[in-house]
């Protein structure tokens, strides 16, 4: 394939039954398209035979502007400028709040893969976006995201992560996440990550072991190496067969000061049909990356 163009046209209705205030609802649709053009040629470096590829990328995505300040706010927070999310024309995680965008993204992939048996040893990654509607940013106004990259190097069963967001204004590395994984498969990997987010230093570890081959086990913590506290934490384990499977996962995170709130969550697969729980995957994949979480395969 040459090129690739996937369109994406999405509606967000959101309703919340309240309290001790008045019921709440909103609608919000938003329109997409990411585009992106395939390029290669063959070289060798180290006496390697290896295919590099290039890969521009253009993305456009449209938001109405919709008043929210009479909404709650129960989970969303700003989202980092990384190379994925530029990408997804979303600044909030969670469903609370929804950011108008009329915004071009901007970006270059380019991949250095084994031409014998298909590994990628070194990818490559930069991303800006555009905003046609300038944003508040820092106490003024931007017309642009900070700079995302990310560098991945991998040899045999060890990769090397590392990804930034540079800001062209202040001319300063605003974030800087570095990792080492050791992973023979998606549910059996170790993973020590960290993180410096504007001077705010904290350090992971995470990964899965399987008990057997029908049951694993999964693990993550986050701890704050600026004030000695631990963010998040996050245990479980999972049992699958030919047609279903369990999942009992448990979090714990750090509010403020001592309290910390914790969630057990359970889950019923039936693969192929549903699950009673959809949402934990998704959020199983965020706390301890390079985690499999899909047990509907």
């Amino acid at each position: 394939d040459a090129y690739s163009i996937s369109p994406s046209l999405n509606l967000s209705t959101t309703n919340y039954a309240l309290d001790n205030s008045t019921d709440q609802d909103r609608s919000i649709y938003s329109f997409g398209i990411d585009s992106k053009l395939f390029l290669e040629r063959e070289t060798n470096l180290f006496n390697v035979d290896l295919i590099q590829t290039l890969t521009p990328r253009l993305a456009y995505h449209y938001t109405p502007n919709k008043n929210q300040d009479a909404l709650p706010n129960f989970d969303s927070a700003d989202k980092n400028d990384s190379y994925e999310s530029l990408f997804t024309g979303q600044k909030y995680t969670g469903i609370d709040r929804i950011n108008k965008a009329n915004d071009f993204t901007f970006g270059l992939e380019s991949d250095f893969i084994d031409e014998q048996i298909g590994n990628t040893y070194l990818s490559l990654k930069a991303a800006q976006t555009f905003y046609g509607d300038a944003i508040s940013a820092n106490g003024g106004t931007r017309k642009y995201s900070d700079i995302a990259g990310s560098v991945d190097f991998s040899l045999d069963n060890i990769t090397f992560n590392n990804a930034l967001q540079y800001d062209p204004e202040t001319q300063k590395i605003d974030k800087r996440d570095s990792a080492v994984t050791y992973q023979l498969n998606p549910r059996k990997f170790l993973t020590i990550a960290h993180h410096d987010d504007n001077g705010t230093k904290s350090a992971e570890l995470y990964g899965a072991y399987p008990i057997n081959t029908q049951m694993h086990v999964f693990a993550g913590v986050n701890r704050s190496i600026t004030d000695s506290i631990t963010n998040k934490e996050t245990t479980g384990i999972a049992y699958e067969s030919c047609c279903w499977a369990l999942r009992l996962a448990h979090f714990k995170k750090h509010i403020s000061g001592g309290d910390y709130d914790y969630v057990t969550d359970f889950e019923l697969v039936l693969k192929g049909l549903a699950s009673t729980s959809p949402s934990l995957s998704k959020e199983l994949e965020e706390n301890i990356p390079n985690y499999l979480a899909n047990l509907n395969d």
